[in-house]
């Protein structure tokens, strides 16, 4: 895979920020790698004043491609979440990023006017993207492809964020679902789930059930791709973005 279309999600570092870590000083760290691209989830920022700003700056300085993972609901009781949506994309304006990445939410429940309440949402230069999530309600392929196939309909530029490990909580495939929503997708979000006597447990790629390069193959070779879980420590960082790289 091409380094350039690698993204380092900062979930990556959840073990270092559960231990006082920011996000702000994986910059650098992605600098040393020769990695350009960064995807700042909203629930790490504690002081959204100064951390934005430093987001902005760094980005800059190393050149760096920012994108922006909220876990929010686009739709909430059958309505556009229009008030927080603009909040999250004024945030994400404030370090140049060039994506922000929301859960559907509640599409089965919505009979609005798609176009009217979507409007000021899209005025934006940002790419704002969908993604299934982990719930039945509201992440199953149906769900998704019903919205995706409503906005372009209406010509409404939203695209999708494919998770490749979600499927396994809804127990829908993969590789099927893949294959269904490849048109739609602008970034994908990788990781490896294991099926174990406990449940399901996200794990380090090639120690899951998922063929994740089987699945990558569907894909367009030009989209980026986002390592989504938690690793131990740095060296294991390490061995999963050269995993990615040989793919």
């Amino acid at each position: 895979m091409d380094k350039k279309l690698v993204v380092i999600n900062t979930l990556v570092f959840k073990n270092y920020m559960e231990k006082g870590f920011k996000q702000e000083e994986i910059f650098e760290y992605l600098n040393e790698l020769n990695l350009s691209n960064i995807e700042i989830r909203r629930e790490f920022i504690r002081n959204f004043s100064t951390e934005l700003e430093m987001f902005s700056k760094l980005s800059k300085k190393f050149r760096i491609n920012t994108y922006y993972s909220v876990p929010k609901y686009l739709f909430i009781d059958g309505e556009v979440n229009k008030k927080n949506i603009l909040k999250y994309i004024e945030e994400a304006k404030k370090f140049n990023c060039k994506s922000l990445k929301l859960n559907i939410g509640d599409y089965r429940g919505y009979a609005g006017n798609l176009k009217e309440d979507l409007r000021g949402i899209l005025d934006t230069k940002i790419s704002i993207n969908i993604e299934n999530d982990q719930s039945v309600e509201n992440g199953t392929c149906k769900n998704i492809i019903k919205f995706l196939e409503d906005c372009k309909k209406e010509n409404i530029d939203i695209g999708y964020v494919y998770d490749i490990g979600n499927w396994s909580w809804i127990n829908e495939d993969e590789m099927e679902n893949a294959k269904l929503l490849k048109d739609f997708t602008r970034h994908i979000h990788l990781k490896d789930v294991k099926r174990t006597s406990d449940g399901l447990r996200t794990v380090l790629l090639n120690e899951g059930n998922i063929l994740w390069k089987e699945v990558l193959d569907i894909f367009p070779k030009d989209i980026p791709v986002s390592l989504e879980y938690p690793c131990e420590d740095f060296s294991v960082i390490k061995e999963e973005i050269k995993k990615v790289l040989e793919y």
